[in-house]
């Protein structure tokens, strides 16, 4: 019986296989790096979007005076840690591009943009090469629209730079078991070492690349001595800053890292995923409930991630090493200083692991699904991550609306008015945006029980007409609003406004007048129990709802300037309504320390005028058109028309 004849590939069939698998491995990379450029475009544009929606609040405007200053002046400030407490790199570099591009609001927050963009590349690598490309690309896209990740993107803080210098540091890590030499220890050490200047906490993902190193490469002493001295040089960088640190560490009393440890862990995977945005209750609880469940889900046993370089095992460990370690760390420096946990932007370095986490858990999840509805977790993934991102840029989102309140005081103020700016050194934002009108004074930065307030508020009243006070950051400075309390036991307000992170109010130290101010509109309405309103100033137009200073109703401001024809024995509450064909839309608020409240009709000289301001409230829900103020006194029946104005 014949044996049977082996058949084996000519060489020319073996060529044409192998020129077939370049072929298909060339498209398949250029399908990929299609997908990531998509995806870079797609961060750049989330993050150029409305880049000046929100106003710069305190710490930008902190970072734009340090980027005025001189270079000698940044590193001062910078290595001592006294006047700031964060490192010069993030100042210099603003300081070098605001050179080029100047101090608006998008050139001081570019930076950030950019830096937000190089993340994307620089995850996708390192997901790529520990899970594969598909979760790469879903890692990637997670990042590009991660709300909190957005958020520091468009801020002018170092923040996006200490992520950025965070991911660098463990693509630098990742690459040396596969290196020859010293070239990426180097870089190790200096991306590690920009981190630690951009933001302490960056330095934390050392020990968790470190841990890394040894659990996963046992053997390799080599290796575990490279990493040893890159992160060695790195702390060497940085050395000139450490004893600083140590010194302001111990300034605030320890706390216990196991006093509301879920809490603390709970607070950050919510930072991480919806951050600020306006959703229901139950939304925030359940977006961070499944991200969590994803990244649990890459935890679950399964088959070697294709395209991924490295088992499976040692490529989840390292992002949950990258997550938890610098949460760890955090809780044992409680033990030093117990404001570790001051901000949730500390931990920024985490949140690209959370993702990658939840990406490799949603694609695995995926994998075990029927082919046509593989992608359902992935596309849920994706979808939780969108949900709260347009709420970023929503007035409940903000943090501090300076320029809004600037802008309200540079139409409602007069050139005659005095600012108080409270405490003195949330200026800067304030000073960013403020042309005028007024004269604007800082007295205090901070007020105890035994300062004395008379002299320096004295000084700030003056002659002027109007005093406001624009206050910020009060819970240190002036915890009992001292300040504030001094004006109103002395002055009538004027009004009071309440934007996000700002409480604005203005009073009146020249309420009682000799003569109608040129300002007012003459008036001739005499009521029956004697007063006669001789003058009034309102705005035209106003918007029936306002969701910046006073939600959700917008308001009439009306200044009204009274004076006595005879004494007045009993004591009179004026209003001012607005009123159209069906009814009354707007009433005025009552407020117990207004000009009548503060100094009745009773207390009065013969020909003395009393200005008096209200705030007429309106309806949020009143139709646009033209309404008459009307004015009157609380149990009189007499009424006039003051003005029209229209509501928009």
């Amino acid at each position: 019986m014949p044996k049977p004849r082996l058949y084996s590939k000519t060489a020319s069939e073996g060529n044409a296989c192998r020129m077939g698998e370049k072929i298909q491995h060339s498209k398949l990379k250029i399908q990929n790096s299609f997908w990531l450029i998509l995806t870079i475009l797609i961060a750049l544009a989330v993050r150029g979007y409305n880049l000046t929606y929100h106003s710069l609040w305190f710490d930008e405007a902190v970072s734009v005076y340090w980027a005025r200053q001189n270079v000698p002046r940044i590193l001062e400030v910078g290595f001592t840690l006294v006047e700031d407490r964060l490192p010069p790199l993030y100042y210099l570099a603003l300081k070098g591009w605001t050179g080029l591009f100047g101090f608006s609001e998008a050139a001081v927050r570019l930076p950030s943009v950019l830096a937000g963009v190089l993340l994307v590349p620089v995850v996708a690598r390192i997901t790529a090469r520990l899970f594969g490309r598909r979760v790469a690309g879903l890692a990637a896209l997670l990042v590009a629209l991660n709300p909190f990740l957005v958020w520091y993107s468009q801020e002018a803080r170092m923040y996006a730079f200490a992520v950025l210098f965070a991911a660098l540091t463990v693509l630098a890590g990742l690459q040396m078991p596969r290196s020859r030499g010293w070239p990426w220890s180097a870089a190790l050490a200096l991306f590690a070492a920009a981190g630690l200047y951009s933001h302490l906490y960056t330095g934390f993902v050392l020990p968790a690349l470190g841990l890394w190193l040894v659990l996963t490469y046992p053997r390799r002493w080599r290796l575990w001595l490279q990493f040893a001295l890159a992160g060695l040089a790195a702390a060497l960088l940085y050395a000139p800053i450490l004893l600083a640190i140590w010194r302001f560490s111990g300034e605030a009393p320890p706390g216990d890292p196991l006093a509301g440890l879920p809490g603390r862990a709970w607070h950050l995977l919510h930072s991480f995923t919806v951050w600020k945005a306006p959703l229901s209750p139950a939304l925030h609880v359940l977006i961070p409930a499944l991200v969590a469940l994803f990244a649990v889900a890459a935890g679950l046993p399964g088959r070697t991630t294709p395209g991924s370089k490295l088992k499976i095992q040692n490529s989840k460990l390292l992002p949950l090493l990258l997550l938890l370690t610098p949460f760890a760390i955090a809780n044992i420096l409680l033990l030093r200083n117990h404001l570790a946990f001051f901000g949730e932007r500390y931990f920024i370095p985490m949140t690209p692991w959370l993702l990658a986490l939840a990406a490799a858990g949603a694609v695995g999840v995926g994998r075990r699904l029927p082919r046509h509805v593989d992608l359902l977790p992935a596309a849920l993934l994706v979808a939780v991550t969108l949900i709260p991102l347009p709420g970023q840029w929503s007035v409940p989102a903000a943090k501090e609306a300076w320029r809004q309140s600037v802008d309200y005081l540079a139409t409602h103020a007069s050139p005659d008015d005095a600012i108080l700016i409270h405490p003195d050194w949330v200026r800067h934002p304030f000073q960013f945006y403020f042309r005028g009108p007024g004269q604007t004074y800082a007295a205090f930065s901070s007020v105890a029980p035994d300062t004395p307030l008379d002299g320096p508020l004295q000084g700030v009243v003056g002659d002027h007409p109007v005093v406001w006070l624009i206050q910020s950051h009060l819970d240190g400075p002036d915890p009992d609003r001292r300040v504030e309390q001094w004006f109103a036991a002395r002055y009538p307000l004027v009004t009071e406004l309440y934007p996000p992170g700002i409480r604005l109010l203005a009073f009146a130290p020249g309420y009682q007048l000799n003569t109608l101010p040129p300002e007012a509109a003459p008036a001739d309405l005499p009521f029956d129990n004697g007063l006669r309103l001789v003058g009034f100033r309102t705005e035209s137009t106003a918007a029936a709802r306002d969701e910046l200073f006073h939600p959700p109703s917008g308001w009439v401001h009306v200044t009204l300037y009274w004076t006595a024809d005879r004494p007045v024995a009993q004591d009179a509450a004026p209003f001012v309504n607005l009123v159209g064909p069906e009814g009354v839309w707007g009433a005025s608020l009552p407020r117990a320390n207004d000009a009548f409240g503060f100094f009745p009709p009773a207390r009065w000289s013969p020909g003395q005028i009393i200005r008096h301001d209200v705030d007429v409230n309106l309806n949020p829900v009143t139709p646009p058109g033209r309404y008459q103020l009307v004015v009157g006194l609380t149990g009189t029946p007499q009424q006039f028309p003051l003005a029209e104005v229209q509501i928009r």
